[in-house]
């Protein structure tokens, strides 16, 4: 790094091990003594704790019962070295601790609100003997109506599953008076905007062990954040946070999946190993996996805006519904970003927000990549869409005449600091896709179309949730011999920290990357940085990795041990009211465009995606390659929500789709290499300019999917995935 720029490519430390088979995932960890151990790159496999030869095989016994009081239980004679374990043997509180909730327990004890859920865990050395025990286990529920979707809970079928109204959760924003410009309004345009599920698909599985260490517990595997599960698991033993070890292994994959399921899973395992004395070990298989694990939050959004006779938007009535789940989990921070996000890229003078997190007996939604943005933004685009073709005017210019600029408010009465280039990326968006020759080329109801759509994604937590909630915290730490090692709570799961915080000390400290160790976080050695989650990662992190490394430079001893530390504090001028929530909702904001041209069948209705672009406002990114596969796997991911994950329930709340043979998620033949691009806007308060990016790739895909599909078939498209039997009944409908 002496000499190369930031945004050069290097190899990837973990790479190798990864592409030759060699990483160790949780399933391949051996049992007995793995210290000392590591993979190619210098990526320990960590110690060996938890994989002693007396561990134990756990199997969860789920309700298959969706709703309803539990009235009995009847568990199975249990031979020796084996132990059924449930409500009842929780030292702590039998409860989850999620965001701001607390409603999921650990153990489902009196009620059981969804087909899936934790009852007991049964513990043993024979797998087989496991599962015979685990299906020797009955239950009786007093049964209540199921509520499936948000029209159900919105009209109490079965009454309230969640206090009286089943609203978890609400954020409401004002700004203007919206009823009069409506009076006032010359053309009005409103449509309704529905999104469905979305399985995150990782391709390691959910997979973790948890052991007991006299008056401490341990629990290892694969995870985004292993201080979420310490606190999981310090609530549920009712131990101090010292009380809990937290590994974190070679992680798969997770999109999400493991930021809240890690806690779900490793709590009641804990519990298992707290009353056995022993390890135990569960690995979920796939089906397993798909059927009981979180998705992403079904989503209405319903769009009202006004406009005055010379085309001048006047206001937005928006309402925004998203459906949480049997537990609020994190239903209520992902409305807030739903709701923070979803007036987009374009300045409105007045608007009534409202959003609502309902309960329904589903599995619990929670964590997605975009939490939230990603269904709100559909909803705008779609409704840009809906009001170009409302005012007769070509949607793109009409876009244009409403873009934020610097200075402007924020959607909470915040101030974008900061330049926005959207006019600059507009432009790489025109050069690599042609985009308006070919909108203008193409027919309507043609059968070939191009949309485009706009991202705005705000990079960390929402509000002053970095500084009175996360307070994350980092350090460096010198050798006597000048070894340097960074030691935080970042997880890499596949998005590139094991890369670019080495390259981030590297460059300030004169060395070369691979001169800098970085082993995988465990909470017994590093501080806590906070989640791998909200686009914060390289931004918030990898500054105060930054920061740390131009301490330890400037007070650089030889030949002595030296550690160096950073704790994050909000950039200046910046202010939040958590109670209102008025002021400067994120830090800064990354910034997107997407475009996505298709070719639609008329007789079959399949729609073959011909060219896909992503290009994006990173502020700088550290690691060109590692940006550029955030985009291309985030807009294929996104391409998927939008084309072809359809994921249903059952009449009992089931997912219907539950394997790799009925869940159909894109691979290298259903689209084309997006044409990546970003364009360079420093951030003062990032690593070397850096923002956040791991989330906004995924942000919009989907809706400049649905946009290139309406302009092919002539008929609005309001709602996804767009699969060959949803756009038949649009087209039906429409005749």
């Amino acid at each position: 790094m002496k000499s190369k720029n930031i945004s050069e490519t290097i190899p990837r430390p973990d790479g190798m091990a990864k592409a030759t088979g060699r990483a160790l995932y949780i399933a391949d960890l051996p049992q007995g003594d793995a210290d000392g151990r590591t993979q190619d790159g210098g990526v320990p496999v960590g110690p060996s704790v938890g994989l002693g030869t007396n561990q134990l095989v756990g199997r969860f016994y789920r309700s298959p019962h969706p709703r309803g009081r539990i009235t009995a239980r009847r568990y199975p004679q249990v031979p020796d070295g084996y132990t059924i374990v449930d409500a009842t043997h929780v030292p702590g509180k039998n409860q989850i601790p999620m965001a701001a909730s607390r409603d999921l327990p650990c153990f489902a004890d009196e009620e059981v609100r969804y087909i899936g859920q934790i009852v007991a865990i049964v513990v043993g050395p024979d797998p087989q003997v496991v599962d015979e025990l685990v299906d020797g286990i009955e239950i009786d529920v007093e049964a209540r109506p199921v509520c499936l979707n948000m029209e159900e809970s919105i009209a109490l079928k079965g009454g309230a599953i969640h206090g009286t109204d089943n609203v978890f959760c609400r954020v409401d924003l004002d700004r203007g008076d919206v009823d009069a410009a409506f009076a006032h309004a010359a053309t009005v345009a409103e449509g309704v905007y529905d999104t469905g599920f979305q399985e995150q698909f990782y391709m390691e599985g959910q997979g973790l062990i948890t052991w007991r260490d006299g008056d401490r517990v341990g629990v290892r595997g694969s995870m985004q954040c292993p201080y979420y599960v310490n606190h999981a698991v310090t609530h549920v033993l009712g131990l101090p946070h010292d009380g809990v070890r937290v590994i974190q292994d070679t992680v798969g994959g997770a999109f999400g999946g493991k930021e809240d399921y890690p806690e779900i899973m490793g709590a009641p395992m804990a519990v298992a190993s707290w009353v056995t004395g022993q390890p135990v070990k569960m690995l979920m298989d796939r089906v397993e996996d798909m059927a009981f694990t979180s998705k992403r939050h079904p989503s209405r959004c319903t769009y009202r805006s006004a406009w005055d006779a010379q085309g001048h938007l006047l206001a937005m009535d928006v309402l925004i519904d998203i459906d949480g789940g049997a537990y609020e989990s994190y239903t209520k921070i992902v409305l807030m970003r739903a709701v923070f996000t979803c007036l987009g890229v374009y300045n409105v003078p007045a608007f009534r927000i409202r959003g609502r997190g309902l309960a329904t007996n589903t599995v619990p939604s929670g964590a997605f990549r975009g939490f939230g943005a990603p269904q709100s933004l559909f909803g705008l685009e779609m409704h840009m869409e809906e009001a170009a073709r409302t005012l007769g005017v070509e949607s793109l210019e009409l876009k244009k005449k409403l873009f934020l600029q610097k200075g402007d408010s924020t959607i909470t009465e915040g101030t974008f600091r900061d330049t926005i280039i959207l006019d600059e990326l507009v432009a790489e968006a025109e050069r690599l896709s042609q985009y308006s020759q070919k909108r203008a080329q193409y027919p309507t109801g043609g059968m070939r179309g191009i949309g485009m759509s706009f991202i705005i994604h705000g990079c960390g937590f929402t509000g002053d949730g970095e500084q009175k909630i996360i307070k994350g915290e980092v350090a460096l730490e010198k050798d006597e011999a000048g070894h340097v090692e960074i030691l935080c709570a970042a997880v890499d799961f596949g998005q590139g920290p094991q890369t670019t915080f080495r390259k981030v000390v590297a460059a300030v400290l004169g060395k070369e990357p691979e001169e800098i160790g970085f082993r995988y976080p465990d909470t017994d050695r590093v501080p806590d940085s906070g989640p791998t989650v909200a686009s914060r990662t390289m931004m918030v992190v990898g500054y105060l990795i930054q920061k740390a490394a131009e301490d330890l430079r400037d007070h650089w001893k030889e030949g002595e041990f030296q550690r160096v530390e950073q704790k994050y504090s909000m950039p200046p001028g910046m202010a939040w009211d958590q109670e209102k929530l008025l002021g400067d909702c994120y830090a800064t904001y990354g910034w997107g465009i997407n475009v996505c041209e298709v070719e639609t069948d008329p007789v079959t209705w399949e729609t073959k995606v011909v060219g896909a672009w992503g290009i994006y406002d990173v502020g700088k990114a550290v690691d060109q390659r590692v940006v550029d596969g955030q985009i291309q796997g985030g807009m294929s991911q996104s391409l998927g929500y939008g084309a072809m994950e359809k994921l249903e329930i059952d009449h009992s709340g089931r997912f219907r789709q539950i394997t790799m043979s009925d869940y159909m998620v894109p691979t290298s033949l259903d689209f084309p290499r997006t044409e990546a691009s970003t364009v360079d806007n420093p951030y003062p308060y990032g690593p070397f300019g850096a923002k956040g990016m791991g989330e906004m790739v995924h942000d919009a895909g989907h809706a400049a999917y649905a946009a290139a599909v309406e302009q092919a078939v002539g008929k609005p498209c309001p709602c996804i995935p767009l699969v060959p039997e949803t756009l038949l009944n649009i087209m039906e409908e429409h005749r």
